[in-house]
């Protein structure tokens, strides 16, 4: 996904909330369908904050950060500043599931922050420098990191009662009417005529593939596992992320990006080795 949407947004084929819209449209409708089908498309009143919470959480400020941060500082930073959301979904399952917290997982914390910093470069400590939206994308993104692991612990809660197929689909319908605004303030995309081929299949497979059936398999992962378990999977996406940004948009890979991913490879691995299962820690 972070590959794709460097691309699309890169060239101005559409703009970020307006692919944001897009791709949580498409996942509602896809999602809703499959709802419908199932005579499961209600949510009761007293469930709805917590939806609009969901959506303004997961699909606003996290999903809004990430593509413009994306956009700014890359597909590389976009995979690997956004992967220090494992210590942040083992910290708030502490806070808001009661989920053991150590010593080991609080280390991680701080780990993971390290990394990012590293990446985002020392000179941007001292002189605000970085590179001007380079660097600004480079902060978005860690926002996006930190809120998609309160998303994923609101997510879990919210699963383990409704389901985490109408979990993804009443997230993204919210987070998709709570991103039109925003979307609708950005300039306008390029005609339809001057997409080419590539541009159509991107955005297909971001709304698709990366929203759909990724958004569902994850919350539906959560409803497994323990979430300090589950957070050591997110580590694939930097990896996949940050060779792809290499591959097809040839973006270099210094040794600031090195340094910070193992740093926050780290972090991850330190915060997930010692997870409990889910049914641990619910007996617990």
């Amino acid at each position: 996904m972070y590959a794709f949407s460097n691309w699309v947004l890169a060239r101005e084929y559409i703009q970020p909330f307006g692919l944001l819209v897009l791709r949580l449209a498409a996942t509602a409708l896809i999602l809703g369908l499959i709802l419908a089908r199932q005579g499961r498309l209600r949510l009761k009143a007293r469930d709805w904050p917590t939806a609009v919470a969901l959506g303004f959480v997961g699909f606003v400020v996290s999903l809004g950060t990430q593509f413009l941060g994306t956009k700014w500082a890359g597909a590389a930073n976009g995979a690997l500043i956004t992967s220090t959301s494992p210590a942040f979904i083992v910290l708030f399952a502490a806070l808001l599931l009661r989920e053991r917290i150590t010593r080991v997982k609080a280390a991680s914390v701080v780990l993971a922050t390290a990394g990012v910093f590293v990446v985002i470069g020392p000179e941007a400590l001292w002189t605000g420098g970085g590179g001007g939206r380079a660097l600004w994308g480079k902060l978005l993104l860690l926002v996006a990191g930190m809120t998609w692991g309160l998303y994923t612990v609101m997510g879990k809660r919210f699963s383990e009662r409704h389901g985490a197929l109408a979990t993804t689909f009443w997230a993204c319908v919210t987070g998709a009417a709570l991103n039109l605004p925003f979307a609708l303030l950005e300039p306008a995309p390029r005609p339809l005529a001057e997409w080419p081929l590539t541009a159509w299949l991107g955005v297909a497979y971001i709304s698709v593939v990366s929203t759909a059936v990724a958004f569902f398999l994850w919350n539906y992962g959560f409803r497994l596992i323990d979430a300090g378990t589950g957070a050591l999977f997110f580590f694939a996406q930097p990896v996949v992320g940050a060779l792809l940004g290499w591959w097809l948009l040839g973006e270099p890979l210094g040794v600031g990006f090195v340094v910070g991913g193992l740093l926050i490879a780290t972090g991850v691995v330190m915060a997930t080795r010692d997870a409990q299962p889910a049914g641990a820690v619910r007996r617990s």
